[in-house]
């Protein structure tokens, strides 16, 4: 019988993790002219793809901070449930990733 919980590279496609990685790809193709950008949202992509799903939303909440990337609302409302998800909402709300919103 199985727990319903996997690890690693098997995850199912809306686990936590996997919806983050998604939501990070897309900010860094629509910002992919900036190479410090490019390379700041890669970094948070190792961290996902790491297992460090928790981490990642933090690092990329200060990375939009600190470069002011624009966030599409579809963007930031994928950012709002997956950090729910993790129990991460914090990494959003100290960081005010609202204001990085545009429509």
């Amino acid at each position: 019988m199985s727990s319903g919980h996997t690890q690693g590279m098997s995850q199912p496609i809306e686990s936590p993790d996997s919806l983050l990685r998604a939501t990070v790809v897309t900010i860094a193709r629509r910002t992919a002219e900036d190479p410090r950008q490019a390379g700041a949202l890669q970094s948070v992509l190792e961290l996902v793809d790491n297992d460090e799903a928790e981490l990642a939303l933090d690092h990329l909440a200060r990375t939009v901070e600190y470069h002011r990337i624009p966030l599409l609302r579809e963007e930031y409302d994928q950012l709002v449930a997956e950090a729910a998800c993790l129990g991460s909402e914090d990494s959003l709300s100290e960081t005010d990733l609202k204001q990085f919103v545009i429509d």
